[in-house]
């Protein structure tokens, strides 16, 4: 059993706690006092587009002066101001003059004296060509030299081929030839190299059997060898008649291709 005075003091000390409870929680509640800075904070801005600009300690609203240029420029000549065009006065259409009369016709016409001809220009016949122009420039080196010409030929003369025209003509060979060739496939097919060396007329047909020779054959692709060079032959032969300059004919009446796969 509690007394009298436990039980006063029980109660003092519950009044107390809840007394502090209060005050704890009036002072969470309460706002913090707000933090005077002692100096004012600088601004910063995070931007690529600004750029750090000197200002003017002492600002001033006149206008700068005119900068001037370090060079002279040319003086500009002076022009006279354009002359004032005066309205010409429209000139007067001259006047159509009548036409003159026709002579009257002389009833006797009056006969001419024939004209006097020396006796060598009457003795020399008078030829005229028969034949019509044609426009064209055969036989515009007539002349220059005392020996006729006995050729037939209608082909231009032969040029000299340089290293760079003979690797186009050899690109040209196989650009004719390359869409008629269709290598074998198998083992070590890559490896295989036909040439073959044939003689040209001059309007690209074939003028010789060919010449076949191989190379990169080996114990895997021996099967495949002969088929190759069949193909090749036949891709020569299909490209016939090649189209190329007829003026570097010298460089191309004998060609010798080589074929192999990946061509």
């Amino acid at each position: 059993m509690i007394d009298r005075s436990e039980g006063a003091g029980l109660s003092f000390a519950v009044l107390g706690h809840v007394a502090l409870f209060g005050m704890l929680s009036l002072a969470a509640l309460a706002p913090p006092p707000p933090v005077t800075p002692k100096s004012a904070p600088i601004e910063v801005s995070l931007s690529d587009d600004v750029a750090l600009e000197s200002t003017s300690p002492v600002p001033t609203s006149e206008v700068p002066a005119a900068r001037l240029s370090p060079v002279e420029a040319p003086i500009e000549p002076e022009t006279a101001p354009p002359t004032p065009v005066e309205n010409s006065k429209p000139e007067a259409k001259p006047q159509p003059t009548p036409p003159k009369p026709a002579p009257a016709p002389d009833a006797r016409p009056v006969p001419q004296p024939p004209k006097a001809t020396s006796a060598a220009a009457a003795a020399k016949p008078v030829t005229r060509r028969t034949t019509a122009p044609t426009g064209r420039l055969d036989g515009i080196v007539s002349g220059l030299s005392d020996t006729p010409s006995t050729s037939k030929s209608t082909t231009p003369p032969a040029a000299t081929a340089g290293p760079q025209v003979r690797a186009a003509l050899q690109a040209e060979v196989m650009r004719q030839i390359k869409p008629r060739w269709s290598p074998p496939t198998g083992a070590d097919s890559d490896q295989l190299r036909t040439t073959v060396q044939v003689s040209l007329n001059q309007d690209g047909s074939i003028a010789s059997e060919p010449r076949v020779t191989q190379t990169g054959i080996t114990d895997s692709n021996r099967a495949q060898a002969a088929l190759h060079r069949e193909r090749a032959i036949r891709a020569v032969k299909l490209a016939a008649p090649f189209k190329l300059p007829a003026q570097y004919y010298d460089a191309w009446k004998t060609i010798a291709p080589t074929l192999y796969e990946g061509l």
